[in-house]
């Protein structure tokens, strides 16, 4: 769960990392933070190591302002969890650029980080879940709620996302299928080529499997008594 703290306050900062680390402890979940003291520098690392998951803002900076950095992540990603950190009511309906936000005001508590968070993963639930990977020397850190499907060319393979975005890297489809067995999130494998999200699916045939966006995708030979399988366990 990748975690963004942008202030320029060095005593605020201190302090969202410690609740932000004593909550994670808490719920027992894995967690990336990072800090920053200017909305450009998150921009700039959210364009070479992707997305975040949660993202605390001051409203006040220094260059580009809280709010507009806010407007710019949001543009970039509908997903991510906003928090405002402000003691500045006045500026709620420019906040309203970045809608959905949450809003947290100045002085920090430890519980009012921990509702937040714990907001944040009521909403989200497994959308936080995120894969990461690289491709012309840039990360990338997508939402695996988005995915529809891998699908892979030798070791090219295509991600097919719900808005619809493809994206590319190079990996065998056998290591993708691997490391995403560890995940909350549930992928199929329907024919050698093809690796299904499952909460893509809408219905299932002989030989394919049609997705929530109406298309049609292949059901090998050798994966359909999986794929059998796979249907009765769900029908259960």
């Amino acid at each position: 769960m990748r975690i963004a703290v942008c202030d320029d306050v060095p005593v605020y900062v201190e302090q969202l990392k410690n609740y932000i680390r004593e909550w994670a402890a808490e719920r027992k979940l894995p967690v990336h933070l990072t800090t920053f003291k200017s909305g450009e520098e998150v921009l700039f690392d959210l364009e070479m190591q992707g997305d975040f998951v949660v993202v605390f803002m001051d409203v006040r900076l220094d260059g580009m302002s809280g709010i507009e950095t806010a407007a710019r992540i949001r543009e970039l990603n509908l997903q991510v969890s906003i928090i405002f950190v402000s003691q500045y009511r006045e500026h709620f309906d420019e906040m309203s650029r970045a809608y959905p936000y949450q809003y947290m005001e100045k002085p920090i508590t430890g519980q009012k980080v921990y509702d937040a968070l714990d907001a944040v993963l009521k909403v989200q639930k497994d959308s936080y879940e995120s894969f990461i990977f690289r491709h012309k020397r840039r990360t990338y850190n997508i939402s695996l709620w988005q995915v529809f499907y891998f699908v892979s060319d030798r070791r090219r393979i295509q991600i097919m996302m719900e808005d619809g975005r493809e994206l590319f890297f190079y990996e065998k489809l056998d290591v993708v299928e691997e490391k995403l067995s560890a995940y909350n999130h549930h992928f199929i494998r329907i024919h050698q080529s093809y690796l299904v999200n499952e909460r893509q699916i809408d219905s299932f045939f002989s030989d394919q499997v049609k997705i929530r966006n109406g298309e049609m995708l292949p059901i090998s030979r050798k994966k359909r008594r999986h794929v059998r399988q796979f249907c009765m366990e769900l029908e259960r």
